[in-house]
């Protein structure tokens, strides 16, 4: 899944957002002002391409924007599976309290690629409940 070269407007979207990857032991979360990747933000903290690709593909991701949580898995930025659903929901307090969720936030699910360096449109909204 090597990365092509970022325009400037993709370079200043990802130095906006605060990327995620929720793995099965934790959270693994960009530094401030990352303009790389989830991909690029596997590699550098030691995954290897294949175990990266892997993670990509299976398991939850995002980031955090203005107050809002996008989330999404796979290659084609998909609807979370039951089973990642469950994996996200348990972070939705460290999101809370973290600052990522605004009181009137929302967090969303999936996502309509567009045009490189804008937030895509989300599918839906991510069911909270309580």
């Amino acid at each position: 899944m090597p990365e092509k070269p970022k325009n400037n407007a993709e370079s200043d979207f990802h130095r906006r957002r605060k990327a995620f990857i929720i793995l099965n032991g934790g959270l693994l979360v960009a530094s401030d002002g990352f303009e790389g990747s989830h991909f690029e933000l596997l590699l550098q903290s030691g995954f290897d391409e294949g175990l990266a690709c892997r993670l990509i593909a299976g398991q939850p991701r995002g980031y955090a924007l203005n107050g809002n949580v996008y989330l999404y898995q796979g290659s084609g930025f998909l609807c979370l599976s039951k089973a990642n659903s469950g994996k996200a929901r348990e972070w939705i307090p460290f999101f809370q309290k973290s600052g990522w969720l605004a009181e009137n936030g929302k967090i969303y699910d999936g996502m309509r690629a567009g045009k490189t360096g804008t937030v895509w449109e989300p599918i839906k909204e991510f069911e909270i409940s309580f």
